[in-house]
């Protein structure tokens, strides 16, 4: 019985490890050998070369383009977690207000990314967007902005929306999370004397840890992910102002055919992710222990 019962587990957890086999391990072994080949012409020249790591470390635009990532990973997850935190706590108050609210939040993160980009590439464009031409009207600048074609301001255009686009699911995620916290924790702290920054620093926060965590790390992922929204809004530009590591990988990869050190950008994106996420959940791990044994 018991070894019957073991063949059924294996035969259900068979499929999902081809699938990880083939979807995950696969492509990124592909990329990690092809990282270390020399391509010239679309034909391999030598395996186990450093060459195209060292033609990376030679770009002069590979480091604003970790600049721009580290822009746009860092920022834009910090900005989108704490802004889905701070409407999530409002949409957690039971009110027809936030009823409605819930309902409605969802549509910037159910559009496409292809209409969310073009939509916001034209209310940003510097002469005929709306919202350049609002902010002319109302006498807060004294012509229209380009807020796409300044080098300054592109990456922090891009990641506003990129917030627009990300952060409902976030805030409704936290929302369910923070109703979930037990009443009766909220009223002891209440009846202890805890104004509502402190039942929310001492009681809400401890209790929605593991889904802040969550949602920190998916969001990342997504963010990191990301290359539709700032590809169609700038194409890296101007100047390779915007350009992060999706959008420079595609263009090395399908404009300049230089697959060895796209692969080798590849790594360097996946190395700096598990990075960041290791010791993200390294900290987060070390202050839950430390909670515990309080």
């Amino acid at each position: 019985m018991l070894r019957s019962d073991r063949f059924l587990a294996y035969a259900l957890i068979l499929p999902v490890v081809a699938a990880v086999v083939a979807f995950v391990v696969g492509p990124t072994y592909n990329v990690a050998t092809l990282s270390l080949t020399q391509v010239v012409m679309g034909m391999e020249r030598g395996f186990g070369t450093l060459g195209n790591f060292k033609a990376l470390a030679a770009d002069p635009v590979f480091g604003l383009v970790l600049k721009n990532t580290a822009i746009w990973i860092l920022g834009g997850t910090v900005l989108c977690v704490s802004v889905g935190l701070a409407v999530g706590t409002y949409l957690a108050i039971d009110s027809r207000m936030t009823g409605w609210l819930r309902a409605l939040i969802l549509l910037p993160w159910v559009l496409p990314d292809v209409v969310t980009a073009m939509a916001w590439k034209w209310m940003l464009h510097g002469q005929v967007g709306i919202i350049g031409q609002t902010l002319q009207q109302s006498g807060m600048t004294e012509g229209t902005v380009s807020f796409l074609g300044d080098p300054a301001l592109v990456m922090w255009v891009l990641v506003v929306v990129l917030i627009w686009r990300k952060m409902p699911l976030v805030a409704l995620i936290l929302c369910a999370a923070i109703r979930a916290v037990p009443d009766d924790q909220m009223e002891a702290a209440r009846m202890d004397g805890a104004n509502a920054v402190e039942r929310f620093r001492f009681v809400t926060l401890p209790n929605i840890a593991f889904s802040l965590t969550a949602v920190t790390v998916i969001s990342m992922i997504w963010i990191t992910a990301e290359f539709a929204l700032p590809w169609i809004m700038t194409g890296g530009g101007p100047a390779n102002a915007s350009q992060i590591m999706a959008t420079y990988i595609y263009q090395q990869s399908f404009e300049f055919f230089n697959w060895g050190v796209a692969s080798a950008m590849s790594v360097v994106n996946l190395a700096m992710l598990a990075s960041i996420v290791a010791l993200y959940l390294y900290i987060n791990r070390r202050s839950w222990a430390s909670e515990g044994q309080k």
